[in-house]
C-alpha cells in the first residue's frame, strides 16, 4: 500500500492527446477516483466491447457533466428514463487507455482493483491488436487519507448523512459509509482509524449491513459526528450531498444547542431532517 496517488502516467498521455486543454487538477482526479470507486463500472461485454461507465441519478446529472468538462472527453447519456438515471461513458480505445492510466496503481478498494485488473487485461489485448503500447499492470493500492479528496469523492458516491427526531429517544444523527464485499472492510476500518486518531475515544464502528456482503462504517451522536467536520469542511463535496451535508450540519448545531427540546423548534428540525437526503 502507498500513501499518495501518482498521476504522472496519466498526465503524460493526457498532454499528448490534449496539449491545449487544461490539465485536470490533482484534487479533481483524487475526488474522481473516490467517486468512481463507489459509482463506476468497468464493463466487459459478451462480444468483447469495453466500457467505462459512471451512473448517477438524473437529479444529479450535473456531476456527470462536470466530470466530462474536466476531462474534455466522454459522453453523458440517458441510461434509463424509468429509473431516472444518466451515465458518463467512455468506449473508444484512446480514452479507455487514458482512464486506465489514471486508475492503474491509484485504486483504494481491493475489490475494485481486482475488477479493474481484469478490465485492464482485456484492454491490453485490444491495444496489442492495434499495435498500441500496453499498460503495465500496477497492483498497488492506496491507503485512504484525510489529506486528499479521495474520501470526499467516495462519500459523494457511497456516503449518507442522516438525522431524525424519534419518539422514544430525543434524536438520532449519523454518518454512514457503505461498501460491498468483505475484502473492502479493511478500507472502512482504516477510514475509521483516521477519524479516531483525532478523538480521545473511538467515534464509530464498522458493522455488517442487513443485506448480504454489505458493510457499513457508522458514526453516531453529536460529539462523534463533530470529528467529521474538519475533513468535510476542507474537502468540499461536489454532488447534491454537499447541500445534504450543510443541512445535516445545521441540524447538528440545533440539537447541540438543545433546541430540539422545544416543541416549536423540534417541528422545524423535523422538517430539516426530511430535507437532508431529498435535495431537488
Amino acid at each position: 500500500m502507498l500513501n499518495t496517488f501518482n498521476f504522472n502516467a496519466f498526465y503524460t498521455l493526457y498532454k499528448l492527446h490534449y496539449p491545449s486543454h487544461p490539465l485536470p487538477s490533482t484534487e479533481f482526479l483524487e475526488w474522481f477516483i473516490g467517486f468512481s470507486e463507489g459509482e463506476c463500472s468497468f464493463i466487459i461485454a459478451k462480444r468483447g466491447d469495453l466500457q467505462f461507465v459512471v451512473t448517477q441519478s438524473t437529479a444529479d446529472v450535473q456531476i456527470l457533466n462536470y466530470i466530462m468538462t474536466q476531462f474534455g472527453f466522454g459522453k453523458v447519456l440517458v441510461q434509463s428514463k424509468i429509473q431516472n438515471t444518466h451515465r458518463y461513458i467512455i468506449q473508444d480505445l484512446k480514452h479507455l487507455r487514458l482512464i486506465c492510466e489514471l486508475f492503474n496503481g491509484n485504486i483504494v478498494l481491493p475489490w475494485r482493483n481486482i475488477k479493474f485488473q481484469i478490465f485492464l487485461s482485456n484492454l491490453n489485448a485490444k491495444l496489442s491488436i492495434s499495435d498500441s503500447p500496453l499498460i503495465s499492470p500496477n497492483l498497488t493500492t492506496i491507503k485512504p487519507s484525510l489529506n486528499n479528496y479521495w474520501l470526499c469523492g467516495f462519500t459523494d458516491g457511497e456516503g449518507c448523512f442522516t438525522a431524525s427526531m424519534l419518539p422514544k429517544i430525543p434524536y438520532r444523527i449519523r454518518f454512514i459509509l457503505t461498501q460491498k464485499h468483505k475484502i473492502n472492510v479493511t478500507v472502512l476500518e482504516q477510514i475509521l482509524i483516521l477519524f479516531n486518531n483525532n478523538s480521545p475515544k473511538p467515534i464509530g464502528a464498522v458493522v455488517p449491513h442487513s443485506a448480504n456482503e454489505v458493510y457499513e462504517l457508522r458514526v453516531n451522536g453529536i460529539k462523534n459526528c463533530e470529528y467529521l467536520f474538519n475533513y468535510f469542511n476542507n474537502y468540499t463535496l461536489k454532488t447534491k450531498k454537499k447541500q445534504s451535508y450543510e443541512i445535516w450540519k445545521n441540524v447538528h448545531t440545533l440539537i447541540k444547542n438543545k433546541e430540539h427540546l422545544h416543541p416549536l423548534k423540534r417541528t422545524q428540525i423535523v422538517e430539516l431532517c426530511k430535507r437532508i437526503n431529498n435535495i431537488l
